[in-house]
């Protein structure tokens, strides 16, 4: 199976915007891995939920499409059926606004659509970088990781706090 240009990972979540770019990604999913394999954007849609509200995004409406970098099973948490959950990273984003894109036969809060199908045109996307994230091929990346950005970047990879993230160098 190849990637379609246009497949998405579409996510019915409570995290807010910021939430979503400070993590880099979207995270605590139970999906398909080989599934996300073949789709290059997640797509946020609103869950309402008290926390977000102030967002101003209405309930279903998708809000934010990322480009997909990297997924990462988050090794602390599995659902009640001991299902691994995964953390959906992303390198670019674009803000959007598409009404009532999350649909009720949608049952699972993880869906596989194409953006054609959500109404979303990739053409009018403007994605710009997630904050704090690193590009590839840029003089910044070529120079290394220190400690201190190491471990925040495993910290927001593996939701826990800097500090208890330990890193050993053996020479």
């Amino acid at each position: 199976m190849t990637k379609a240009d246009d497949a998405a990972v579409v996510v019915f979540t409570s995290e807010t915007r910021q939430e979503i770019l400070r993590h880099a990604g979207s995270r605590g999913w139970v999906l398909s891995p080989k599934s996300v394999e073949q789709c290059p954007y997640l797509v946020c849609c609103r869950r309402q939920d008290w926390d977000n509200k102030a967002e101003g995004v209405p309930a279903r409406a998708a809000f934010l499409v990322g480009r997909i970098s990297l997924l990462a099973p988050l090794d602390e948490t599995k659902n009640s059926r001991g299902q691994a959950r995964f953390h959906i990273g992303i390198s670019e984003f674009a803000d959007i606004a598409v009404a009532e894109v999350w649909r009720k036969e949608l049952r699972n809060p993880v869906a596989y659509i194409g953006l054609k199908q959500l109404g979303i045109q990739l053409k009018r996307l403007k994605f710009q970088p997630v904050p704090d994230a690193r590009p590839t091929g840029s003089d910044e990346a070529r120079r290394g990781l220190t400690i201190a950005e190491a471990k925040k970047a495993l910290a927001a990879t593996f939701g826990v706090r800097p500090e208890d993230i330990e890193i050993t160098i053996k020479g």
